[in-house]
């Protein structure tokens, strides 16, 4: 089933998870902006050489991707509940 809208609010209102980590559940669920909405797919997208240049101009959220491409985020976040 899919992750509530309350579930994600626990975990975004939530100080066990990082401003990275809540960017991700954000992405994850569609819920950015458009602007950001681009940023993450240019992320998700990108060359390890690419990554380290926009990472100089958006270092939590490219470091928030990394803790959910090579990290446990996915993991940490079933635990504290979220169908993700």
């Amino acid at each position: 089933m899919p992750a509530t809208i309350e579930e994600i609010r626990v975990i975004l209102q939530s100080s066990e998870f990082s401003e990275a980590e809540k960017e991700v559940v954000k992405w994850q669920f569609n819920l950015l902006g458009n602007f950001h909405a681009q940023l993450w797919r240019l992320i998700a997208s990108a060359d390890d050489d690419n990554l380290e240049l926009i990472e100089k101009g958006f270092p939590m959220q490219v470091y928030g991707y990394r803790l959910w491409a090579i990290g446990d985020l996915a993991q940490r976040l079933r635990r504290a509940g979220l169908q993700i």
